[in-house]
């Protein structure tokens, strides 16, 4: 393994915006039709969660700059339907973008976007990649079975929005059935630097190829950048689904690794994408 100069280094947080997403959606009601539970979600009112939209910003001692995720492209604050297309616009109304950019937001960091060149994406749903198009010089990095779920034909029905993905020369795809490795209670994980301190973790369910990523950057508690394998902590203490899955039984096999993986590193941060609060705990 790859020795090198560890510090204590926190990702930092970008908050892209933020978006109301239905109770029900997010914990899946008992009993009933799915149908009308989604018909049910797309009714205006009801409690909501004001989900953030984030993504990450971390410094590898050797690397340099790694992104998780990315921001909103300007157009979501001009027309979420230019941006999302008809069918996510009306999933993500309510959003707001954040009143700064992601690329000032970047800027703020010291990071111009043309200097971008490594991105890992946990998925490709439409909230996550929006910002993919203003990185022009970045690899961007997700599993095979994520990249095929998000091109094939129906893609926008599934979340996923063709014009917000680079071309396929511009993906480096990560297949864990050939090089995945356990890791603690993961079953399949990649070392993606060699050293330790970035690991993917497969965690599919959400969408066919999700991946989530263990940070170990220094003598301080790890991190581990769930994305959307589960929306909040209490999703992950209570094992609630949401309303949609790609497969339930992916979901949860992934969310109990997570969750016996939150047992065996109580001090380490666990950061749902979209869970209201667990972000601060690095942001601050």
């Amino acid at each position: 393994m790859l020795q090198v100069e560890r510090t204590s280094v926190k990702p930092e947080v970008i908050v892209a915006g933020e978006v109301p997403m239905p109770h029900g959606y997010v914990f899946r009601p008992d009993g009933g039709s799915r149908i009308a539970h989604f018909a049910a979600v797309l009714r205006p009112g009801g409690e909501s969660l004001r989900a953030p939209l984030l993504a990450f910003v971390v410094r590898h001692p050797s690397a340099g700059t790694v992104l998780i995720d990315t921001g909103l492209h300007p157009d979501a604050s001009v027309s979420l339907r230019r941006d999302l297309g008809v069918r996510m616009s009306l999933l993500f109304r309510g959003l707001r973008p954040a009143e700064e950019t992601f690329e000032d937001q970047l800027r703020r960091l010291d990071i111009e976007r043309g200097d971008v060149r490594r991105v890992v994406m946990t998925h490709l749903h439409v909230d996550h990649t929006s910002g993919m198009r203003l990185l022009p010089e970045a690899e961007f990095l997700c599993s095979r079975d994520e990249w095929t779920a998000a091109t094939r034909r129906s893609e926008a029905g599934r979340g996923y929005v063709a014009h917000h993905l680079p071309s396929e020369s511009r993906m480096r795809f990560v297949d864990f059935d050939r090089d995945g490795e356990p890791h603690g209670p993961f079953t399949r994980t990649i070392d993606l630097m060699g050293d330790g301190s970035i690991r993917l973790i497969s965690t599919p369910g959400h969408t066919p190829g999700h991946l989530s990523v263990l940070l170990d950057l220094g003598p301080g508690p790890q991190v581990l950048v769930i994305g959307d394998a589960v929306y909040t902590l209490r999703s992950l203490r209570e094992e609630i689904l949401p309303l949609l899955t790609a497969d339930d039984d992916a979901y949860l096999r992934s969310l109990r690794e997570i969750k016996a993986f939150a047992e065996s590193a109580p001090d380490a941060t666990l950061v749902p994408t979209h869970d209201p609060a667990a972000w601060r705990d690095i942001a601050g």
